[in-house]
């Protein structure tokens, strides 16, 4: 049989050529060197290590090649990528999507993980890209779930964008005065189009669509509605406080329950405005008692709660 073009170039090279060209191509690829020819010693091919700084120990010369080893010549050999290439034009572009996506499929997963209890809801749905997400995260819901029904997702949105800012403490934030947030910004989806997305993803069993201001769809919630996460968007100090003070004065929220603000640096990351003012005002009217699990993407934070005034015991 003829032999490959490749093959009988590989043969007709000296081996210290083929080593070369394999050892570039293995360089590219970000794979180690290939081990030297055995007819030659291993020292004439591998690169020339570099000497240790001043007052650092030499290795003793019987010790092991390690990927340690492999690791330093590599970076000698000029061989390691910089690390402003390590995110490409691409990366940069989806890297806060990606991590926000991250911080909701992990919160989803640890609801499970620690049997905390209730359903996922979100405030402020927007595009539906946080909405898809934690949909997605719930398929695996039938199977790591230990408590049963299976959890809902709950969708709150006026679907009127943002409502009319009337509260002073809105009103001096940096992102209103620049007209970042205004009256009906913030709109992209109706209600229809949101629940065609998720509805693909989960079944329509689990979803729930709650189509109004925050404070008026609260109110339908039953006294035994319970929360294990939720993702707040809706951007307002007003917003916030009608979302979430409801939730906490009738204890839906669980303990152990992950709550995530998505705008939480807007305004500067000024403590005085939009959903920081909301949150320190929120723990010191119902004593919260939370552990924060670190900021996420551009803006967002996460909390783990543990107990509030008027949490309820669960059942």
């Amino acid at each position: 049989m003829t032999k490959s073009l490749k093959v009988a170039i590989a043969e007709g090279l000296p081996p210290q050529t083929l080593f070369r060209l394999r050892s570039i191509k293995r360089a590219l690829m970000g794979q180690p060197p290939p081990e030297a020819p055995q007819s030659a010693p291993a020292a004439h091919f591998q690169p020339e290590p570099a000497s240790p700084p001043a007052g650092e120990a030499q290795p003793a010369a019987h010790e092991p090649r390690t990927r340690q080893t492999e690791a330093l010549e590599r970076l000698d050999a000029h061989k390691i990528s910089a690390p402003y290439l390590f995110f490409d034009v691409d990366d940069v572009l989806i890297l806060p999507a990606k991590e926000i996506a991250r911080t909701l499929t992990l919160s989803a997963m640890y609801i499970n993980s620690a049997d905390v209890k209730g359903d996922i809801a979100e405030f402020g749905t927007m595009g539906g890209f946080t909405a898809r997400t934690l949909a997605n995260a719930m398929v695996f819901d039938p199977r790591y779930q230990p408590n049963q029904p299976l959890r809902k997702l709950r969708l709150f949105d006026s679907f009127e964008g943002l409502p009319e800012i009337t509260a002073e403490v809105d009103l001096e934030s940096q992102h209103v005065k620049s007209g970042t947030w205004s009256k009906g910004g913030c709109r992209i989806l109706s209600a229809a189009d949101l629940r065609t997305m998720v509805e693909g993803i989960i079944p329509p069993s689990r979803v729930e669509i709650y189509e109004g201001w925050f404070a008026d769809t609260v109110k339908q919630l039953p006294d035994d509605t319970r929360f294990a996460l939720i993702h707040f968007d809706g951007d307002l100090y007003s917003s916030t406080m009608d979302a979430l003070v409801p939730c906490f004065e009738r204890g839906f929220i669980s303990k152990g329950a992950v709550l995530c603000f998505d705008d939480w640096n807007c305004n500067e990351a000024d403590p005085e405005a939009g959903e920081r003012k909301a949150w320190a005002d929120l723990v010191s009217r119902f004593n919260i008692v939370a552990s924060h699990s670190g900021d996420y993407s551009i803006q967002g934070t996460k909390f783990i709660i543990h107990s509030y005034s008027g949490m309820k015991p669960r059942s």
